[in-house]
């Protein structure tokens, strides 16, 4: 920051009177008797405020003004005009060739003194900015780097852990070939490899979940759109979960009406989003229990007047989700540092909100401890080619497992 004043002014007696009076009050003052001198000791000193004249041989204020507003080093310098013009033709001039202030000669000392600090106040702010703005720069460019390299350095890890996890589950279906070959696989010894193939099957999902979860945060995913018929999508998201329900002793509940729409999604990142939900309520559903999973189509109130919606619940009867996690539920970060059965899978959420998201729609949570979680998703279908279902699809309740 700058301390100095550049005064510009052909006479002499003028330029003394403004020494004196400003080096008084602390500041450093330069002096400038035309605009090219005043142009060659503001490229030099970066004044914080320049005191110009309006009238001088040359060059004359206003010329000087712009090309001092040109020079990207002297953006923060705050400029003053000097005149005896007091007209308001004169003044909307200087101001609009880049003058910040205006003051009328003769001036007093009080104001001359006023003007001056309040133009230095505003050349600290803009440089105290200046500086703050580029610090952010630098730091934005840093986060940007770390960001690469976690993604590169995700995709190699991720890599690096399939390629083992599929010798792994070739070495154990090798493993049970040859002991039902040799007559020594018993129940107790296929429940052992069953429990394996299941451990081997969630550490890839696991990782699977790691990779999108990175694209997601890069902004690298994309959506392959097609016409889905939302039925379907239902249907086939129930059923790729159905057995894993029925295997836990819970009831899986389908209600989707016959006449629900079509629209442009992408099917598999959507079947991804309401698998996690749905696999999210079965795991944490105790036997006995139920997973409801219900589609229906509603117009929307309010800011959402005129709109239409798909929305989508998933409902369940586990233990519910402490009140004071529900706030964080779709944040990764929190969930990895809470380490709590009951906030569910952690990627897999953030995932659902992300994949919701891309689509324009919004997912939330509903839950009380000792009744059950309600996720709802849901997708505007304005503008997405909506069709009416041809599928023959059940209207009625469904129970699976």
């Amino acid at each position: 920051m700058s301390n100095t004043v550049l005064v510009v002014d052909d006479e002499a007696t003028i330029r003394l009177f403004f020494r004196k009076i400003l080096t008084k009050a602390g500041f450093t003052v330069l002096e400038a008797v035309d605009g090219e001198d005043a142009l060659r000791q503001a490229e030099t000193a970066l004044p914080g405020v320049i005191l110009l004249d309006w009238v001088m041989p040359g060059h004359d204020g206003p010329e000087v003004c712009r090309a001092i507003r040109a020079n990207a080093k002297l953006l923060d310098s705050q400029i003053i005009m000097l005149s005896s013009r007091s007209e308001l033709e004169d003044r909307v001039r200087g101001l609009d060739a880049g003058a910040d202030d205006y003051l009328v000669k003769p001036c007093e000392t009080k104001e001359l003194l006023a003007r001056v600090r309040s133009a230095m106040r505003i050349h600290e702010l803009k440089h105290q900015l200046r500086e703050k703005a580029t610090q952010l720069q630098e730091t934005v460019a840093k986060l940007e780097e770390l960001a690469h390299q976690r993604e590169e350095f995700t995709a190699v890890l991720v890599h690096d852990i399939r390629s083992p996890l599929a010798t792994v589950y070739g070495a154990l279906e090798l493993t049970e070939l040859r002991a039902e070959e040799t007559g020594v696989l018993d129940d107790d010894l296929r429940r052992i490899f069953q429990h394996g193939y299941r451990t081997l099957d969630h550490i890839t999902r696991l990782v699977s979940e790691v990779l999108d979860f990175s694209k997601a945060e890069a902004g690298e995913a994309t959506l392959e759109l097609e016409l889905v018929a939302a039925g379907e999508l239902v249907h086939e998201a129930a059923a790729q979960v159905s057995l894993n329900a029925e295997r836990k002793g819970i009831a899986l509940r389908v209600e989707c009406p016959a006449d629900l729409p079509s629209l442009l999604l992408d099917r598999g990142k959507m079947l991804r989003a309401i698998g996690n939900l749905l696999s999210n309520a079965i795991k944490f559903t105790p036997a006995g229990g139920t997973v409801s999973l219900r589609a229906e189509q509603t117009e929307g109130v309010g800011l959402d007047a005129g709109k239409s919606f798909l929305v989508i619940h998933v409902e369940d009867t586990g233990p519910g989700i402490p009140a004071k996690d529900l706030p964080y539920i779709f944040n990764p970060y929190y969930q990895a540092r809470q380490r709590t059965r009951q906030l569910g899978t952690g990627l897999g959420l953030a995932i659902v909100q992300r994949i919701t998201a891309a689509h324009g729609g919004q997912v939330s949570v509903k839950s009380a401890e000792g009744v059950g979680t309600a996720f709802t998703i849901a997708l505007p279908t304005t503008n997405t080619c909506l069709l009416s279902s041809s599928s023959a699809l059940p209207a009625a309740d469904t129970e699976m497992g």
